[in-house]
């Protein structure tokens, strides 16, 4: 039994069919929550943007509804660089959700420094602030790689770190019968293919992967 049933009650109302291809990496992420002591720190760069945009997974308000179903305790800090996603996101969310309007990279550096200070590590990391272009992937993946290195004082081996549109890379060239055939492995792609590949370089954990991958122990 999950120590956080009434929040499952709400995920479970809303998995199917909004979150999409990313109902089974939300379910494993609130599972591995579930299994953290004590009060935990949740942080999001990209926020809430839209009420009901579910096509946009919705993340901080489902975060928002776990820290308060789970204890009084628990804290999700949340950045955008758009104001008006800001705004919007404070309005659907509790005062239990601290929202900030700045660049991420900048944001998560004095942030960090903050948690140093008290002692306190991440448990959850949700980088999803840079819109995926899908034919340039190099820029959004750049820049949730300097998030990640902005707030490497207070990661921890148990911190899960998670980066979302991250389709996977695949290689295929055609067959005599003229079907494809696949060249190698498929390797994690967009948002975080820079990531991936650093922690695949420090040895970290790959936890989960379809349209989000999720790693522990950087």
């Amino acid at each position: 039994m999950p120590i956080n049933s009434e929040f499952w009650n709400y995920f479970d109302q809303i998995a199917s069919p909004k979150l999409a291809v990313r109902e089974k990496t939300f379910r494993k992420i609130f599972n591995h929550l579930d299994k953290l002591d004590g009060p935990i720190i949740i942080v999001e760069t990209g926020c809430v943007r839209l009420e009901n945009n579910w096509t946009d997974g919705q993340s901080t308000i489902m975060f928002d509804k776990y820290i308060n179903f789970r204890d009084q305790d628990s804290q999700l800090f949340a950045v955008d660089i758009n104001l008006n996603n800001v705004t919007e996101c404070k309005r659907l969310t509790s005062n239990r959700t601290q929202v900030h309007c700045d660049d991420s990279v900048h944001y998560l550096n004095d942030l960090s420094i903050q948690l140093q200070e008290n002692k306190q590590f991440i448990s959850f990391l949700y980088l999803d602030s840079f819109d995926l272009d899908e034919h340039y992937w190099f820029q959004s993946a750049a820049h949730h790689l300097k998030e990640l290195a902005s707030v490497m004082r207070c990661i921890n081996k148990k911190t899960l770190v998670v980066v979302d549109d991250c389709p996977l890379n695949a290689n295929f060239v055609p067959t005599t019968d003229n079907q494809l055939a696949l060249i190698g492995s498929a390797s994690i792609g967009g948002k975080a293919r820079l990531i991936a590949e650093y922690a695949s370089e420090v040895g970290a954990k790959l936890e989960f992967v379809e349209y989000q991958a999720g790693w522990t122990g950087f």
